[in-house]
């Protein structure tokens, strides 16, 4: 690997969330146009990033806060009964 590569896998989460300096941003921006191998790892961790969001906005389903209302109202009276 040479110390392109390593600068652009280095800063690549960097990179996506726009955290790095400009210079750093358009040299690795370069490197990823010239080096294919960089760049398909760049558009792996972007697409993962984006599965990541996309799928961490979802609200959680109705059934999970009932299961959770349960079980701590089980924790209660077990606390109470002191079993």
């Amino acid at each position: 690997m040479n110390s392109g590569c390593e600068n652009a896998i280095e800063y690549i989460y960097q990179y996506l969330d726009e955290e790095i300096s400009f210079l750093k941003k358009t040299r690795i921006r370069m490197h990823l146009r010239h080096c294919s191998q960089c760049m398909s790892a760049y558009q792996f961790e972007a697409k993962l990033k984006g599965v990541i969001h996309d799928r961490g906005a979802a609200d959680p389903p109705p059934e999970l806060f009932d299961t959770l209302r349960a079980l701590i109202q089980e924790e209660r009276e077990k606390d109470e009964s002191g079993i």
